[in-house]
């Protein structure tokens, strides 16, 4: 480093003309997208200030702070800290990011702790992190979860969150699917997993808001997504969900330019919904990304995570035909959920390490 870091604060808009906010956060987001690109290749993992100010707009259910870090008067970085709002949450999400150019300097420790220190103000006992890595090829150093369950490449991020005191915890494998190429097999996956699961289940798919009638029962998967999801070794903090916490994000996703659609399997005896799953399909043409999926663990061994991925995804075909990718993320010990991407066509591209670190309130 060969100046004092200025870490400057993310602040929602006063109004419409808030030039000053705005222009921030539009550097945040260009600092941010200047990492992924560098990582990826190309743009499809960009972020947007819309993005951004919709998170802002809506901070009932999480405690987000934003930094964008100057140094010499130069954009090098950016960081995150954040934390559920639910009363007794004690794990936060930290994020630290140095731009290609600035790297090898020790600006990646300095803007790390950081979002740790704004992590503990917060009243965070455990932090975690994800961090994008490449899968190792042979002869890479590699690390492994203590599950033991997929690997990363021994990389500069690994090795940076090593020295900070994180252990690699968990492993998601991000693929990333050839629309194109699966389209012609979709009818055919949902046709079987219909048929599986029998006269007992029904596959209903919609873009935008969830129905009336279906959103207390959406609100319950979402809230089991944190408890019923494979966690491996990390702390997990319960979250409280109901219908208008899920009005509220689907308004957020709305109001950043995501086109939402979401397919859902329903218990035709009980009326209750017992799978779900969700696509994010950006306004600027970048890759569809499939978000939360789950199977109600009662209701599990009836294909009900192939239909309604295979449901949501024939949607998107529908009203979305220009999307010829989407990517995904799973932990690696999740094999049903893994086999039914592969049968999808799903490949893997990288791999993303769930990182942890634990202390005591005192410090």
């Amino acid at each position: 480093m060969t100046g004092a870091l200025e870490h400057l604060e993310l602040e929602a808009p006063g109004d419409d003309f808030d030039e000053p906010a705005l222009s921030r956060i539009a550097r945040y987001v260009a600092t941010a997208n200047r990492v992924t690109q560098d990582f990826w290749g190309d743009d499809s993992r960009d972020t947007t200030v819309d993005e951004i100010l919709a998170s802002m707009r809506h901070p009932e259910d999480e405690i987000v702070r934003r930094f964008l870090v100057v140094e010499d008067g130069r954009d090098v970085g950016r960081s995150v800290a954040a934390l559920g709002a639910e009363e007794g949450a004690s794990v936060a999400y930290v994020s630290a990011w140095v731009v290609p150019e600035e790297r090898g300097h020790g600006l990646g420790r300095a803007i790390a702790e950081h979002a740790e220190r704004i992590a503990v103000e917060l009243g965070a006992t455990t932090l975690q992190a994800w961090a994008d890595h490449r899968a190792p090829s042979e002869g890479d150093a590699a690390l492994a979860p203590a599950s033991g369950h997929g690997s990363i490449a021994a990389d500069a991020a690994a090795r940076l969150a090593v020295a900070l005191g994180y252990s690699l915890e968990q492993v998601d494998r991000i693929s990333q699917l050839d629309v194109e190429a699966a389209r012609s097999t979709l009818d055919q996956h949902r046709a079987e997993a219909l048929a599986h699961a029998g006269d007992a289940y029904e596959a209903r798919s919609w873009s935008g808001r969830t129905q009336p009638e279906l959103r207390d029962g959406m609100a319950a998967l979402h809230a089991r997504m944190a408890t019923d999801a494979p966690s491996a070794g990390l702390d997990v903090d319960d979250e409280r969900w109901d219908a208008a916490r899920l009005d509220r994000l689907e308004r957020e996703l709305e109001e950043a330019g995501q086109s939402v659609l979401q397919a859902a399997a329903v218990h035709r005896e009980s009326g209750d919904v017992v799978a779900f799953t969700v696509l994010l399909v950006p306004a600027e043409g970048r890759p569809a990304t499939q978000e939360d999926t789950l199977v109600h663990a009662d209701h599990r061994g009836h294909r009900l995570g192939m239909l309604v991925k295979a449901e949501n995804l024939l949607q998107l075909g529908r009203l979305h035909p220009d999307r010829t990718r989407v990517i995904t993320w799973n932990a690696e010990e999740n094999r049903p959920m893994l086999a039914v991407n592969e049968a999808l066509g799903f490949t893997p591209v990288g791999a993303e390490g769930g990182w942890q670190k634990r202390f005591s309130p005192a410090g």
